[in-house]
């Protein structure tokens, strides 16, 4: 059995640490000078041929919750199960952040240093997309979003990360809009996930159609998502178009 979790952060600028005097402010600020306001997952579960979808969640409680709490359920969830984690530059963004959260509320983390979770050649834990599509950074760094439209995913619908920090100042209206968008990445980093599985051969072409068909009842059955339900091309995702997925020769079968 293997399982996958999707993870995906929000942060805001720390007002209890601001950035030096100076500072870019067009550029994503170092993680200690920002705060987590949001965190979601998916997991995946396979096992014997078959994928187990679960709904997204997010951390902290069913509405979410505080700092502290997001981080503690996260980093909990992960030491107790030791899942394969799976982000989108979580490598470069997402698990720095949740060190350095770590650090401020003092929470005990030890898998954040181990270093199946932590390296990223050797490592076996961790499957940052990005790196993955990109031989690991090898080639150019694409978004998320780019990619999430390869698989008939939307990408980004209205929001962006850019646009956290002024919703979440908005108050409950905003910071609701901000969980759905939080979200909405895990579900799409889900399904740019399962292509990536079938492409390498992880996957048989119906175990993916299985899983993508769980992953957008999930789409379908859940308000949170419904931005997402018109703007995927359900046929690209499905693979409508492709009768077998079957491995490239080896060159000895030339």
């Amino acid at each position: 059995m293997t399982a996958y979790v999707v993870f995906d952060f929000e942060a805001i600028l720390d007002k209890d640490n601001p950035l030096p005097e100076g500072a870019d402010p067009d550029r994503v600020p170092a993680v200690p000078h920002l705060a987590i306001v949001s965190g979601a997952i998916l997991a995946l579960v396979v096992e014997g041929g078959h994928i187990r979808v679960q709904p997204p969640r997010l951390l902290g409680g069913p509405a979410g919750g505080d700092e502290a709490a997001i981080v503690r359920d996260f980093v909990g969830m992960v030491g107790e199960r030791r899942p394969v984690l799976v982000s989108w530059n979580g490598r470069g963004f997402d698990l720095p952040l949740v060190i350095a959260r770590s650090v401020r509320h003092g929470i005990v983390a030890p898998w954040l240093w181990d270093r199946d979770f932590e390296d990223r050649y050797r490592g076996n834990k961790h499957v940052d997309l990005q790196d993955a599509v990109s031989f690991r950074g090898a080639g150019r760094p694409a978004r998320m979003a780019s990619f999430a439209c390869l698989c008939g995913w939307p990408g980004k619908l209205g929001v962006d990360g850019s646009d956290v920090e002024g919703l979440w100042a908005k108050g409950p209206e905003g910071r609701d809009a901000v969980r759905r968008y939080n979200l909405a990445d895990v579900a799409s980093e889900a399904a740019i996930l399962l292509r990536l599985l079938v492409c390498r051969g992880d996957l048989t072409l119906d175990e993916y159609r299985d899983a993508a068909r769980a992953l957008l009842a999930h789409v379908d059955g859940d308000e949170r998502l419904a931005v997402l339900r018109p703007a995927i091309d359900r046929e690209i995702f499905l693979l409508a178009d492709a009768a077998s997925l079957t491995p490239a020769l080896s060159l000895d079968a030339v």
